[in-house]
């Protein structure tokens, strides 16, 4: 009996994992950009206008997977190590044109692959491998986190 459930254990992770991986770059934005609704909450902690994003069902099933995305560079910080992968390029940010959080995602490198970040300018296309995590709770981050990020390749 031990022995069945952990075979169908196994069958179960494996069939999400194929899942995650088979996503398209275009499949990964559409869930990314579609599959939220996002209202603002009044905050007193920080007196003012707070995101508070809902997410649906098929972004849910991604929580905590590998997917590979590719987006624009974006440094966010003038120390130039808080990094953003954007569904748009600067001059069409989200902040800009009002077009939302869920155009841009947090970046957490590993280690080894800091310097291949460090080297790239803002507005580079390139594609990025990592761990998503949903954020609808902390403030200081993003709605879209990629954990364990590895650079793939830089596109142009």
């Amino acid at each position: 009996m031990r022995i069945k459930l952990l075979l169908l254990g196994l069958i179960i992770f494996s069939t999400f994992s194929l899942k995650a991986q088979n996503l398209t770059n275009d499949k990964v934005w559409n869930l990314l950009l579609n599959n939220v609704k996002i209202k603002y909450i009044y905050s007193l902690r920080y007196d003012g206008m707070l995101p508070k994003p809902k997410f649906g069902k098929e972004l849910k099933k991604l929580q905590g997977q590998t997917i590979s995305v590719k987006g624009f560079f974006l440094p966010l910080d003038i120390t130039g190590n808080v990094f953003v992968l954007s569904y748009n390029p600067m001059n069409m940010c989200f902040f800009c044109t009002g077009d939302g959080l869920q155009t841009i995602i947090e970046l957490n490198v590993l280690p080894e692959h800091f310097k291949k970040f460090k080297r790239l300018k803002t507005d580079d296309y390139f594609e990025v491998k990592g761990k998503l995590k949903l954020n609808s709770n902390d403030y200081k981050h993003l709605i879209y986190i990629l954990d364990e990020v590895e650079f793939v390749k830089l596109i142009k």
